[in-house]
Parts: C-alpha cells; sequence; structure tokens
C-alpha cells in the first residue's frame, strides 16, 4: 500500500513538474499531423481500402485475409498517391481566377509584380504557391527574366506559360496593350473551363460504368465471404485460394486500368 501511495506521488509530482508542457506539446503534434494528413482521408481512400479489410475478415482464412489485407494497404498508397496528384494538378479555373484577380489589381496599379503579389492571395495551392515563389525572386534579385525562368522550371503547364508571356511584355508594352491581351487570355481560359466540362460530363457515365462494375463485384465477393458453403469452395485447398486471389487480382487490375484510360484520354482532350 505504501508502494502505491508512493508511486501516486511521484506520479503527481512529475505531471505537475512537466504534465502541462507534454500536453500542449502532444496538442500542438496531434493538430500538425491532423492538418497534415486528414486532406487524405477521402472517400476514394476510405471505401476502398475498408471493404477489402472487411472481406478480408469474412473470408476467416489466413492467406486470403493476408492476401486481402496487402491488397488494401496497396489500393490505399495507390488512392493517396492519386488525391496528392489531384492536388498538384492546377485547372483552368484557377487560371481564370488568378488572370482576373491581376488584372483588377494591374488596372489600379499598373506593376506586374505588386499585381502578382496581391492576385497570388486569390487562388489557392498549388498555384499560390507558384506565384509567391516567382514574386520572391523577383524581390530578391530584381530581375525579371530570373523570376520568369525560375517559375517555367516549376511547371509545364501550358496556361500558365502564356500568362507569363503577357507578363514578359508587360515589360514593354503598354498598360492599355497588357489589359487587352489579359481579357483576350480570359476569353481562351473560360473556352477552355467549357471544354473542361464537356469532357467531365462525357466521361461521367464510363465512370459510372466502372464504379457499377467495382460495387458489383464487391457484392459478389461479399456473397462468396458470407456463405459458408461458397467460402470453403476457395479456402479448403491451394488450387481455390490461388483461383480466388487471381480473381480478386483480375477485378482490381482491369479497375484500375479503366481509370488510368480515362485519366489519360482527359489528358490528351485537355
Amino acid at each position: 500500500m505504501i508502494r502505491i501511495l508512493a508511486f501516486v506521488l511521484i506520479g503527481l509530482m512529475v505531471y505537475m513538474a512537466v504534465g502541462e508542457d507534454v500536453i500542449r506539446i502532444s496538442r500542438r503534434r496531434t493538430k500538425g499531423y491532423r492538418s497534415k494528413y486528414t486532406q487524405y482521408v477521402t472517400r476514394d481512400v476510405v471505401i476502398p481500402t475498408v471493404a477489402l479489410l472487411t472481406l478480408g475478415l469474412f473470408m476467416r482464412d489466413l492467406v486470403l485475409t493476408s492476401f486481402l489485407a496487402a491488397l488494401a494497404a496497396g489500393v490505399a498508397m495507390l488512392r493517396v498517391r492519386q488525391v496528392m496528384a489531384t492536388r498538384r494538378t492546377i485547372t483552368p479555373r484557377q487560371v481564370t481566377q488568378l488572370v482576373i484577380a491581376f488584372r483588377g489589381a494591374y488596372r489600379l496599379e499598373p506593376a506586374a509584380f505588386r499585381s502578382l503579389e496581391q492576385a497570388a492571395t486569390k487562388v489557392g495551392e498549388p498555384l499560390q504557391g507558384l506565384i509567391t515563389m516567382m514574386v520572391n525572386v523577383f524581390y530578391t534579385t530584381s530581375e525579371p527574366e530570373r523570376a520568369y525562368a525560375e517559375f517555367r522550371k516549376r511547371t509545364e503547364n501550358p496556361l500558365l506559360n502564356q500568362f507569363v508571356y503577357i507578363l514578359e511584355m508587360s515589360e514593354s508594352a503598354s498598360d492599355d496593350s497588357v489589359i487587352n491581351a489579359l481579357d483576350a487570355f480570359v476569353q481562351r481560359l473560360r473556352r477552355q473551363e467549357e471544354l473542361h466540362r464537356e469532357v467531365e460530363t462525357g466521361m461521367a457515365s464510363i465512370t459510372s460504368q466502372t464504379g457499377f462494375m467495382q460495387v458489383l463485384a464487391l457484392a459478389i465477393a461479399m456473397v462468396i465471404a458470407l456463405v459458408p458453403g461458397f467460402r470453403r469452395v476457395y479456402t479448403d485447398s491451394l488450387l481455390g485460394r490461388i483461383a480466388y486471389m487471381t480473381l480478386i487480382a483480375v477485378i482490381i487490375g482491369a479497375s484500375y486500368v479503366i481509370e488510368r484510360k480515362v485519366l489519360a484520354l482527359k489528358e490528351q482532350v485537355l
């Protein structure tokens, strides 16, 4: 009893000495981790991962459960990479927002980098970071050519390269010429946005059909896992396990190939 009280007393003394600091640091780190990783917890990441893990538990077989768990981890990593790639993608709509914001600032004060600095606050990442980088390079070196060159190194987006060309033109052209070039560029961007929406609408049917095939395949796999007679066909022999793993791998592989084809077609059109 005395030892327990001693341990409790020591614990209280340690908590009084460093407890609040530890809690404050842990809360700060937890908040940082949450803001950093929560962005990747999307429906496209969670649903297939949880579905495969659940299917693995229902199969009640060491080999197949391990296989499905490993497959779930692979699908989660693939989906997270897709989310990361999407967040790095700069859409025509974002470029339009940037150009319109720049045009408004430039009309009031015809200074390219000052207007860029203001326009950067009107757009999100990753475009905001690229514009801020270009502005900082100019303020550091006082060389607009170097700032434009550094910007081009960071992105291969053709729309942004056209915008940078207008910025370069502003060094020697009149203010009215720059405004007219920006107006014409905004019109082209809006046509690009319309094309983007048309492509998304056209691909929606293919995407929905792929999603239906995935749901149907998952439903069949769940029925196999939940009905003992069906499950034993695949869990009672090595040949059955190989057949099951091959079937699941083919279904997921076919879904991935279709998604890649659709994405490649979108990139080709846009």
